[in-house]
């Protein structure tokens, strides 16, 4: 089967850690022997066009250590306050190079589009003219919200799965606002979880000698608003005024300088450590060094880093923000309630309290038999060769 995968978003050389989890799902895919081809068009905001130096504006084709293909084209939005502006300029530019990527690779047998916003409903009308069948799996957060869409972003939405052979959520929550916001298509609706690449992403040899003292928490993500970094900062604040333990941030983002200020204002530079942007084996390198991984979001359609943690064999503390009431058990984490510095402060605690309670082995096996690659890929192919 020859798929073309079409990311709404992707890793560019402006903002490489974007959209990396929809490269290692081709990549998945790949490996279970489809003829993947990647095809993405990013539209960078206006406040980019500083640094244009770093977008390729023509349509290009690369390698990659995964290997397979990708075609990607970059420009800068024409439009930042002008929706239908902005909509005229996604469809273009995505139909520019859906038709290259015919031109080169020929008409695929499916397509799977990763998120309706904005490669679905770009390209729909192409694709049914064309009748190739496709595929949607949804991963934007702002179907976790009453109002996360304007009305022609829903228009778009409806269009999309007007033709879409299947519509695929990451996680129960995730499918209930969707279904709720677009009952009509609800029998075109299941869920196929987010996998992990376990080959990457499993314990050290050593991981059971791993010291019970000082104890390392470790979090993941971009510094933006709905990580809740901050409230993050708050609770650590707390717990280790009477605990020995340390927190290792990775990641980068606009609140980056904020987050500095407040570890200095908390006094606790001897605690924090920034590490940046890591690519999936640095990732792990410091996934295994680490006790337990805290995520304190606001909200997540499903949260890739309770995943790759578990699949490294920690336990995780988590917001019920959506996302994580699916993924995490209490063989594997605790969770606690978001927006609440200390409610997450006491899942904190309570970590440090019953570690040695929690078994890595049995973490990692329960995340193998939901969240394998295997699982994934066979999903994907049973739902394009049934429809």
């Amino acid at each position: 089967m020859k798929l073309f995968i079409i990311p709404s978003w992707y890793p560019t050389k402006l903002y490489p850690q974007s959209g990396t989890f929809f490269r290692e799902r081709a990549h998945i895919l790949h490996q279970s022997g489809i003829e993947i081809h990647v095809i993405n068009s990013i539209i960078h905001p206006l406040r980019d066009i500083i640094k244009q130096s770093n977008i390729s504006k023509n349509i290009h084709e690369f390698d990659n250590d995964f290997g397979f293909k990708t075609l990607q084209i970059e420009t800068i939005n024409q439009a930042p306050k002008y929706e239908a502006g902005a909509f005229k300029q996604h469809n273009k530019i995505w139909n520019k190079l859906f038709n290259y990527a015919l031109d080169r690779y020929g008409v695929p047998d499916g397509v799977l589009i990763f998120s309706s916003i904005w490669a679905g409903t770009s390209l729909v009308e192409t694709l049914k003219k064309m009748n190739i069948p496709m595929g949607v799996s949804e991963h934007m957060k702002e179907f976790m919200s009453p109002n996360g869409f304007t009305k022609k972003q829903l228009t778009g939405i409806r269009d999309t799965y007007s033709h879409a052979s299947f519509i695929l959520a990451t996680s129960q929550p995730l499918l209930k606002k969707i279904q709720n916001q677009f009952p009509e298509y609800q029998e075109k609706m299941s869920i196929v979880p987010n996998p992990v690449d376990t080959d990457i992403f499993k314990p050290s040899l050593v991981q059971s000698k791993k010291p019970a003292t000082p104890f390392q928490f470790i979090a993941c993500g971009l510094f933006r608003e709905e990580k809740e970094f901050p409230s993050l900062l708050d609770a650590f604040s707390q717990v280790s005024k009477n605990n020995e333990c340390f927190l290792t941030l990775v990641g980068d983002g606009h609140q980056e300088t904020l987050l500095r200020k407040k570890v200095d204002e908390l006094n606790l530079n001897n605690r924090v450590s920034f590490l940046g942007y890591l690519s999936p084996k640095k990732f792990v390198e410091q996934l295994r060094e680490s006790h337990s991984l805290v995520l304190s979001s606001s909200v997540e359609t499903f949260g890739m880093v309770v995943i790759e943690a578990m699949s490294c064999g920690l336990p995780v503390v988590a917001t019920r923000c959506g996302g994580p009431e699916f993924t995490i058990s209490d063989k594997t984490g605790i969770l606690v309630e978001r927006n609440d510095v200390k409610s997450l402060a006491n899942g904190m605690v309570q970590m440090l309290n019953q570690y040695k309670t929690f078994d890595s082995n049995q973490i990692r096996e329960i995340t193998l038999k939901r969240f394998s690659a295997r699982t994934y890929a066979e999903s994907i192919n049973t739902l394009f060769t049934k429809n």
